[in-house]
């Protein structure tokens, strides 16, 4: 790794001034310009951070923190109201992807132009052409004006030629699960390449498990400030406890659609999926349901998973995850790899999850099922709650977790560290 870093943020902030209405700017002019900056937004404030080759960096914070903001000075789209920001190499920036496209020009005209604005020649977008065309999966409509493609059509030809482009610095806006589950998975995977060829990597998610599998350091942004910057093991566990003080559970957009489907019991077969859940259920004792009722150390939590599989994906995982009812997690459990396979020519596989003698204390907690890649980098789907189980128990013991430990009597002396 190089001593010289890629990114630094020298006391760098960014503050808007107000809206300038026509009364307003002829007020302006009669009093002097310095009145005019009065009533400004300050959306960062001086912030001093570094980014190395071949480092990943996570940005988490509620929405309005500053995040956006911070990650368009990194790209050079913003310029700092104060402080300075440094960059070296080629940056590529998921940001809003497709907003810097021409709607009337084709999709391969405007592969041409937004290369160039990431600093390619026209002979350099010609030597990848074919591979962003064949990733983008758009051949078919390569010439026709990006006007008449859908939203995910033009995501899906952005992130193609913003990815190509071999960046020094990548900066991901919440842009990881784009598309359908096909490209998403394979959007996850080109961004897991990149940063193992060592490109710097700025990551922006409400998603903590992308923070946590992508990022060495994560920064935690406050009302524009920062509010903790370190390591992720450090970082995200805090973030996710102020979460839980604040009854938050942050979730990718367009998940409600997914949670809606799989709790009426049956996915769409034409679903285009990698892996996906056509059906689940949890039961308590025997009784299924969505709402469980059961008794700490006693009850049997039993979850079937019934899934299906491709080609491209023969083997996936599946993971159970308790939660608190405000979703801090408890516990979780993966299978292990082998145990999901295709039981027909269709693809259908099914899986259960057993848990006897639940060890967790009286109250509620919430269940959800999650379908992973096989190396477990990936989550296809997952609905979490997808049941609740509420449970009664005697004593005096806190905690939601029930230690499984013994008290014993012992008549003789026992040695105690001093």
């Amino acid at each position: 790794m190089s001593s010289n870093p890629i990114l630094r943020f020298a006391e760098a902030g960014k503050t808007y001034p107000p809206q300038r209405t026509p009364l307003r700017q002829l007020w302006s002019h009669l009093r002097g310009h310095g009145r005019d900056s009065l009533g400004g937004y300050t959306a960062l404030q001086n912030l001093s951070f570094e980014v190395y080759p071949g480092q990943s960096l996570g940005i988490v914070g509620l929405n309005g923190a500053g995040k956006s903001t911070l990650l368009q000075l990194a790209a050079g789209t913003l310029t700092p109201s104060h402080g300075q920001v440094h960059s070296h190499g080629r940056i590529a920036a998921l940001l809003e992807l497709g907003s810097g496209f021409n709607p009337e020009a084709t999709g391969r005209e405007n592969i041409y132009l937004y290369a160039a604005t990431m600093g390619l020649s026209r002979e350099q977008v010609e030597q990848r052409l074919d591979s962003i065309i064949e990733f983008s999966g758009l051949r078919n409509a390569l010439d026709m004006p990006v006007k008449t493609y859908s939203s995910g059509m033009q995501v899906r030809l952005a992130f193609s030629v913003a990815t190509s482009v071999d960046p020094d610095i990548l900066i991901v806006d919440e842009a990881l699960s784009v598309g359908d589950g096909v490209f998403a998975k394979r959007s996850f995977d080109r961004v897991m390449q990149l940063r193992e060829k060592g490109t710097a990597l700025l990551l922006c998610s409400h998603a903590l498990f992308h923070v946590d599998l992508f990022c060495e350091r994560t920064l935690w942004l406050d009302q524009g400030s920062i509010c903790a910057f370190g390591p992720t093991t450090e970082v995200v566990p805090r973030y996710q406890e102020f979460l839980d003080s604040l009854n938050q559970e942050p979730a990718p957009a367009n998940q409600s659609e997914v949670q809606a489907e799989v709790a009426q019991g049956l996915l769409s077969a034409a679903r285009p999926e990698l892996v996906r859940l056509v059906r689940a259920e949890v039961s308590l004792d025997g009784t299924v349901g969505k709402e469980l009722h059961g008794h700490s150390r006693q009850s049997h939590l039993t979850v079937d998973i019934h899934l299906q599989v491709s080609e491209q994906e023969p083997h996936p995982c599946a993971a159970i995850v308790i939660s608190s009812e405000s979703g801090k997690i408890i516990g979780s459990s993966f299978c292990e790899t082998g145990v999901i396979k295709a039981h027909d020519e269709q693809g259908h596989a099914y899986a259960r999850f057993d848990l006897p003698n639940i060890p967790l204390n009286k109250g509620r907690y919430r269940v959800g099922v999650y379908l992973l890649c096989k190396d477990m980098r990936y989550v296809y789907e997952w609905v979490d709650p997808f049941a609740y189980i509420e449970l009664k128990a005697a004593g005096s013991a806190q905690g939601p977790w029930l230690m499984p430990g013994e008290w014993s009597r012992q008549d003789k002396d026992v040695a105690v560290a001093g």
